[in-house]
């Protein structure tokens, strides 16, 4: 009597996966140009209202920007990115809900996208 020896496999078979699938991408119109603008000026530990006579021209680009002409806009009070519900922006006014320490930046980053 011969005896054999086997080896066991294990068979796997493929299991199916059910992937869900991805929506449509959203039709983009090719490159988006952007123009970028900065008013800065320095706080004087009094105001809380500041104008584009305001600017500091050597760190500025431009003035106080009508924000309904631009995409977006951000404020910068020493470098930290402000919540827009601390402050408001009107052509060449900003208003600002409290008064910043003497001495610190404001900037005012107007961001406009163009589509060609």
């Amino acid at each position: 009597m011969r005896h054999y020896v086997t080896q066991s496999y294990t068979v796997r078979r493929p299991s199916l996966q059910i992937v869900p699938t991805c929506p449509p991408c959203p039709c983009t119109p090719g490159l988006i140009r952007t123009e970028t603008f900065q008013y800065t000026a320095i706080s004087d530990g009094v105001k809380n209202m500041y104008t584009s006579s305001d600017a500091v021209m050597s760190f500025s680009t431009s003035g106080i920007l009508d924000p309904n002409e631009v995409s977006v806009v951000n404020l910068f009070i020493n470098g930290m990115l402000q919540p827009p519900n601390v402050y408001v922006v009107q052509p060449g006014v900003l208003i600002l809900s409290d008064i910043p320490v003497q001495g610190v930046p404001l900037i005012l980053q107007f961001i406009k996208m163009i589509v060609s």
